[in-house]
């Protein structure tokens, strides 16, 4: 992790440095994510210290927030709140609530033939009627691929985790 506190118009002590890294360090191992650049810049302004603080993650995702307090301590403490609840939010809206029956995986099994058919997904009666995003924020670790009806145009449509982690998406037309 790179780790930089900085002041402005205020020298910042070791004593604050280290509390701010094992904070910060404690935050990353409460989400389970790494973080890769965190910077934080204190000033002080009159008789209130404003404390900024970024934070790039591992996965891609980056965290700003600032707050103010008339000591340094509790203004750089308020500011980690914000990203805290920044990252509970976005850790919130990737969780996935799937109904079981509406897509059944098979578990691949190393001891079948290489030329012999595969079920992959079987594709139930009563498919989920969403849209794409809402099925797309429906994929996670456990669930990779997601079969649904799309409600713009129902077709039966297909969203999956790529080797790449990035989303694919498959739309199908039934003919009727």
């Amino acid at each position: 992790m790179n780790f930089s506190f900085s002041g402005r118009h205020m020298e910042v002590g070791e004593s604050l440095k280290s509390r701010a890294r094992e904070a910060c360090e404690a935050l990353s191992l409460k989400y389970g994510v790494e973080f890769i650049d965190v910077n934080a810049v204190i000033k002080k302004d009159g008789y209130l210290f404003y404390c900024d603080i970024s934070v790039k993650t591992s996965g891609g995702s980056s965290y700003y927030a600032g707050n103010d307090a008339d000591d340094p301590y509790v203004s750089f403490d308020l500011t980690l709140q914000k990203i805290d609840q920044q990252m509970q939010r976005k850790k919130k809206s990737n969780r996935c609530y799937v109904k079981e029956h509406s897509l059944e995986i098979n578990r691949f099994d190393n001891s079948f033939e290489e030329s012999a058919p595969m079920i992959v997904a079987e594709i139930l009666d009563d498919l989920p009627l969403l849209s794409v995003v809402d099925a797309a924020k429906r994929l996670n670790e456990k669930i990779r691929v997601f079969i649904f009806e799309n409600i713009a145009n129902n077709a039966v449509n297909v969203v999956y985790t790529r080797s790449d982690n990035n989303i694919g998406w498959i739309d199908y037309k039934l003919k009727k």
